[in-house]
């Protein structure tokens, strides 16, 4: 039977509306396109009727065939792995996750010119996104202290503003997370380990997928292949936000999760590992040391007879090694 659809009706969760994702040419559903609109997705399932069990859709070559040849009269439903949060029957389905599951934070802008007022400061930022909060600090005159703070309604603005350099009345001024804060980010992993890699994707294949998600450092898969790679987000906190999830890149379900097996154990344990050889070579130098001075202090003391005046004396002569 000739398949003549060019959309499918899908919807990420029961109760949720649907959406129409365009089919290939040859009438079948790229898994990438499907998870460009709903990551983490690893399949479909559908029902004949109401009073049917779920059937699964066939997946081979990174494409979705459709159901006995025809894709007419059926509505389907994605199918996230065992085991993740997100099932499918509840009606309270949380999306994926990205830059609008991000908490903002206040942003503290430093070196800000004396003479900027709050309207000037909220006109140059707001090209990044809504602002919710913007202040400048005074002190009790009402004079500038020449920093401030502003606050973002959405992650990805906040991103945007932190992401780059900014020029203000003539003046550089940065933009950062406050000091009371940024201790905690900076213990965050930026860094996030991707599993069950194959070796047809490579290294621009992850930066191309995993940078819808924000903003991207490095990507790393090891040589010789060993079917993992690594990604290095600028913020930590989509690092975060991506771990214990299933990500579909050219028809392969990756598994996401932090990458820290070895860091600071392993750099503690190495320097450790150096301390115990340095101590255990001062002691057996010192002790090397000690012995041999106690060989040379009590080494034995070689006699020789001399004749003097007809008699025949011992004669006690320290012998020394030149």
């Amino acid at each position: 039977m000739e398949n003549t659809e060019k959309y499918i009706p899908v919807c990420e969760c029961e109760g949720e509306d649907f959406m129409e994702i365009p089919l290939e040419s040859d009438g079948t559903l790229s898994t990438a396109t499907l998870s460009a609109y709903f990551p983490g997705v690893t399949g479909l399932k559908f029902r004949l009727d109401s009073y049917s069990p779920y059937r699964a859709l066939r997946l081979y070559d990174g494409k979705f065939h459709a159901p006995e040849g025809s894709w007419a009269g059926h509505k389907f439903y994605c199918v996230h792995p065992k085991g993740d949060k997100r099932k499918l029957e509840e009606t309270d389905c949380k999306p994926s996750k990205g830059y609008h599951s991000m908490n903002c934070t206040d942003l503290i802008v430093l070196g800000l010119p004396y003479q900027l007022s709050e309207t000037q400061m909220r006109e140059y930022f707001v090209q990044f996104g809504k602002l919710v909060m913007v202040q400048i600090k005074r002190d009790a005159s009402g004079n500038s202290k020449g920093f401030g703070f502003i606050r973002y309604e959405d992650y990805s603005s906040q991103a945007k503003a932190l992401g780059q350099r900014h020029y203000v009345n003539n003046r550089w001024v940065e933009v950062k997370i406050p000091a009371s804060k940024e201790g905690y980010y900076s213990k965050v992993p930026h860094k996030i380990f991707v599993g069950r890699l194959t070796e047809d994707i490579s290294e621009p294949d992850l930066s191309k997928y995993f940078s819808q998600y924000g903003e991207i450092t490095d990507v790393f898969i090891p040589k010789p292949f060993r079917a993992f790679g690594f990604v290095t987000f600028n913020d930590a906190s989509v690092a975060q936000s991506l771990c214990d999830e299933d990500h579909i890149v050219k028809g392969v379900s990756l598994h996401i999760s932090e990458a820290n097996p070895k860091s600071d154990q392993s750099r503690d344990k190495q320097v450790s590992n150096q301390q115990q050889y340095m101590s255990s070579v001062l002691t057996n130098g010192m002790l090397a040391a000690a012995l041999n001075q106690v060989a040379y202090q009590t080494q034995p003391i070689p006699y020789q007879t001399h004749r003097t005046y007809g008699k025949v004396q011992d004669w006690k002569r320290r012998v020394y090694d030149m």
